[in-house]
């Protein structure tokens, strides 16, 4: 069983109040979040999505970024299967706040998984 999704950074790029990567994801049909997660009809936990793909990627992306501290407009839209082809988009939105990323996770143009993660400031990490 494998422990990782395969991925390739497709662009990256500076926009006006932050940064924009996105990413071509393959879905291992042996990817080890598929066991049990449904015998016969497989489908990708909403709980490895989060963790496994999208905050993987930001904190490749962005070690600077503190914990996550809040997901919200959390919606999934489309489950994700193995052998999947996906494009995985993250934006790093910086500003006078806690830092955002937006995520949004396709298949073939179309959204499967969109949401916001909010992360604690450098303070906050700290204190």
């Amino acid at each position: 069983m494998r422990e990782r999704f395969d991925l390739e950074l497709v662009r990256r790029s500076d926009t006006a109040g932050g940064e924009t990567a996105t990413f071509a994801v393959g879905v291992p049909a042996d990817l080890l979040y598929f066991a049990g997660h449904f015998p016969g009809e497989p489908l990708l936990p909403g709980v490895a999505q989060l963790v496994a793909l999208v905050l993987d990627r930001v904190r490749a992306l962005w070690p600077e970024l503190g914990e996550p501290t809040r997901i919200g407009r959390l919606k999934f839209k489309q489950p994700i299967a193995p052998g999947d082809a996906l494009e995985l988009t993250v934006e790093l939105e910086r500003g006078e706040e806690a830092p955002r990323v937006h995520f949004q996770i396709d298949r073939e143009g179309q959204a499967c998984t969109v949401g916001v993660m909010t992360f604690a400031t450098a303070a906050e990490s700290q204190g």
